[in-house]
């Protein structure tokens, strides 16, 4: 935006000065307003428009027998919104049909712009001398225009001959001959006779060459008045482009032709714009004068009418002439109720009604400032069924007495794939009021039966929606269910039901004449796999002589509404709901994953309360390379606190990183070094992937029986892997070289790390842990009676931590030494399980 507002202005002077440059041999004089923006420019920008200048002007030293002709320079277009029109004219005419009634019926939402003066946007300011076009024989001969001639017979020769200044064609073995003044058949007459007289035996073919160019004025109210050069067969029009047309201040209907001082004609751009008549459209001639007075009265025609805008008044004086002159009204328009806004002679805006559809209406006169107003009929359609939702071709159908559901919805091939057909919704609106009334079929019925009760009988303005079975009802139902609770009134309840539990589509639904158990259930696309057929509960809410409102529960025996008993498919009433139960025992198949060393590994579907040993009997055991002792056990509700736990250590590592960052420059180097180390830090962390692991003893748990206390019981999403037997120790963390190292029975802690290349700097040599195969942490400390030293097994790895006393600048850092416990130990763990 800042850029646009730098170069917006610069780009503006720099075109101003090119269009000055390429009109040099145009203008007569740059005038003042020309110079002040030349002088805005750089200089490098003033020196380039100088050279442009110098290189077009006929002074420049270029040898020319005519005019210079400049190239078309456009006219910056007006701010004029076609597109933006044709586009929204466009989408109205292309809308579907609708049974709304626009509540704002006297508002007119136009921008009025005046009328005609997008006429000169986008039009070149210079035009040339036309060389393709005949020349009419009315044509005035001058100064600085070309005579072709060709002489053909005892002698061919062709001569191109241009008129001098004092007006005379010198003309090869005739002389001098007085040609300015002449019209073009004039000149031609003259000619042959001449030739006829003199050149005996030869005769002549005349036609005009390049024509010359003349000086004019423009002034008043044009976009840029002063004097110009145009083709001597420009017109009043042509004149008025090259000047950039009229300012919205300036008469589109009076511009005067001055010649001598004198009026010679008068245009009216309207019967251009609107009648296309350039009778009044005289050719120019030196010296002539086009003068723009300034604009007259004027009024605004809005609304219904074709060309919304404000029209320049120039005989017209009433309200009909001023929709004439807008193109007449719409068939949309509401002529009846037009308005008239104008302001009075006490300086008030007041509104006058009128019937344009009556004499009195049309013949009323009109003053300056106006605004007539013509407001549309009612945006509403009486005789109308109209067709949604799911459906192939919604929109409006022609209501006609005995139309039936079938007569919208012919076959099932107009409706979408997966349509429900056992629910249809019908919208009503009921008299006097209008107010909404719901009705639902069965389209499925509907077709087997045409002739049937279940192929409704619709009424004009009625709206059929069609539901998918797998669409969400509640975006369609919702504005319906509003609407019913809006209409609730003392004594007449909200038509509302709901259906909750077990169904395809829970929720509120509108309440039906007559509605009963299973309308509903058929409503809410009937019970799912998981429902409780046997029994129901239906809460039903009523108000005991007018004093409170109790709650009731019925039961209901679904298996008998199905069966259709009528006393069990009771009838609702308003407010009801129904709760459709689930099975008992009914959960979502809950699945465990085995991999590794398992004789049989993959996914098993397991029943509640089933264990991990029974599923490895049913997964054939371990094969004879597992390794037990490693085995990791993963479960995702661990590792989802596992990620919670390291965000909220990350986000407070983050937050005293960034409390201390505005004290970092003046931080000694050892500092800033912490600082660092703990930015590493900070990164690996947001990076690590939690395991979730269960640390389990599965040798010990094979031992025992099933339900021991060594036994797990197992949640969906399980993971047990079984890795192969391993030979490795591994040393991670801030040893020289963190690796892993081939098994030795008797080699401690501290020979492994030696082996690593022992301990850096940054080490904390009391705090070094050993994660063991099975998952299990061992810490130990040194004292003057213990070096620390333990055993170290197969698959195990020694963890050394970064010494947290070094990096003094934080205040939290034992929240560092949590984080770095928790990354060794899931790499510990990650490392462990060799599959991954």
């Amino acid at each position: 935006m800042k850029i646009s507002r730098f170069l917006g202005p610069l780009l503006r002077r720099a075109s101003f000065a090119v269009g000055l440059v390429l009109a040099g041999s145009v203008a007569a004089a740059p005038t003042p307003a020309q110079l002040q923006m030349f002088q805005q420019l750089s200089p490098e920008q003033q020196a380039q428009a100088i050279k442009m200048y110098q290189q077009s002007s006929p002074g420049s030293g270029a040898v020319t027998t005519q005019p210079a002709i400049t190239q078309p320079v456009l006219v910056t277009p007006r701010a004029v919104d076609t597109d933006a029109a044709i586009q929204k004219s466009a989408q109205e005419g292309t809308d579907q049909a609708t049974l709304k009634e626009d509540a704002a019926q006297k508002t007119v939402k136009q921008k009025l712009k005046q009328f005609g003066y997008d006429l000169f946007a986008g039009t070149p300011t210079t035009f040339a001398p036309a060389t393709d076009i005949p020349v009419p024989f009315d044509y005035v001969i001058g100064p600085g225009d070309t005579v072709e001639v060709q002489l053909f017979g005892k002698d061919n020769v062709q001569y191109s001959l241009t008129v001098s200044r004092d007006g005379q064609l010198n003309f090869p073995n005739i002389g001098p001959i007085s040609v300015a003044g002449l019209k073009f058949s004039e000149l031609k007459d003259n000619l042959h006779e001449r030739i006829k007289r003199q050149m005996i035996g030869v005769t002549a073919s005349i036609s005009m060459g390049t024509l010359r160019s003349i000086r004019v004025f423009v002034l008043g109210d044009a976009e840029t008045p002063g004097s110009y050069t145009v083709s001597a067969l420009s017109t009043m029009t042509n004149a008025l482009f090259v000047s950039g047309g009229i300012r919205p201040i300036g008469s589109l209907r009076d511009i005067q032709l001055k010649r001598n001082g004198k009026i010679v004609t008068r245009m009216d751009l309207y019967d251009l714009l609107l009648r296309g008549d350039t009778s009044k459209d005289a050719r120019l001639q030196p010296g002539d004068v086009i003068f723009v007075p300034s604009i007259g009265t004027t009024v605004g025609v809005a609304g219904e009418v074709r060309r919304p805008a404000i029209y320049e008044l120039k005989t017209e004086n009433t309200a009909q002439e001023a929709i004439d002159i807008a193109g007449g009204l719409l068939p949309t328009a509401y002529a009846q109720v037009s308005q008239l806004e104008r302001i009075s002679d006490r300086g008030e805006k007041v509104l006058v009604d009128l019937d344009l559809n009556s004499n009195k209406g049309k013949s009323v006169p009109l003053k300056n400032g106006d605004v007539l107003r013509v407001y549309s009929v009612l945006e509403k359609m009486e005789n109308i069924v109209l067709l949604s939702g799911h459906v192939k071709r919604p929109g409006g159908t022609q209501w006609r007495p005995g139309l039936r559901l079938t007569d919208v919805i012919p076959s099932a091939d107009d409706l979408l794939p997966q349509a429900a057909l056992d629910y249809v919704l019908v919208k009503r609106e009921l008299p006097p009021d209008r107010h909404l009334a719901v009705v639902s079929a069965r389209l499925d019925k509907a077709f087997e039966a045409p002739a049937s009760s279940a192929n409704i009988t619709l009424q004009a303005r009625d709206e059929v929606i069609v539901f998918g079975m797998e669409e969400d009802r509640k975006t369609i139902l919702e504005p319906i269910i509003a609407q019913l609770t809006h209409q609730a009134r003392y004594r007449e309840p909200a038509q509302v039901v709901r259906v909750l539990g077990n169904v395809y589509q829970p929720g509120n639904y509108p309440l039906e004449q007559g509605m009963r158990v299973s309308d509903l259930i058929r409503a809410a696309g009937n019970l799912t796999e998981s429902a409780y057929s046997l029994g129901a509960e239906l809460s039903r809410y009523e108000i005991v002589d007018g004093q409170y409102r109790q709650t009731t529960h019925v039961p209901i025996l679904l298996k008998d509404v199905f069966e259709g008993k009528p006393e069990a498919n009771v009838e609702l009433q308003s407010h009801d709901a129904l709760n459709i139960k689930q099975l008992p025992q009914w959960t979502q198949q809950n699945v465990v994953e085995l991999q590794g060393e398992v004789l049989f590994p993959g996914k098993y579907p397991i029943r509640k309360g089933e264990t991990l040993k029974e599923v490895i009997q049913r997964a054939g055991g371990l094969t004879e390379f597992a390794f037990p002792q490693g085995s990791v056990f993963m479960r995702k509700d661990l590792q989802l606190k596992e990620k919670a736990q390291m965000d909220s250590m990350a986000t407070r590592l983050e937050s005293d990183l960034a409390s201390l960052g505005l004290e970092q420059s003046q931080a000694n180097p050892e500092q800033q070094q912490s600082l660092s180390f703990a930015r590493t830090l900070l990164t690996q962390l947001r990076a690590a992937k939690p395991a979730g692991r269960l640390v389990i003893n599965l040798p010990q748990l094979l031992d025992q029986d099933v339900g021991s206390s060594y036994d797990i019981v197992l949640n969906n999403e399980d993971i047990l892997v079984v890795p192969s037997k391993t030979q490795e120790v591994t040393v991670l963390g801030e040893v020289q070289y963190p690796t892993s190292h081939l098994y030795e029975p008797g080699h401690g802690r501290d020979d492994y790390i030696s082996r690593s290349g022992g301990l850096t700097y940054k080490a904390d040599k009391n705090r070094i842990y050993v994660v063991r195969a099975n998952g299990t942490v061992n810490v130990t400390t040194t004292s003057w009676f213990d070096d620390g030293d333990m055993d170290i097994h197969s698959g195990d790895t020694v963890v050394v931590p970064l010494d947290a006393e070094r990096m003094r600048p934080l205040t939290l850092w034992t929240n560092v030494t949590q984080i770095i416990y928790q990354l060794g130990v899931a790499a510990a763990a990650w490392h462990t399980v060799g599959v991954f």
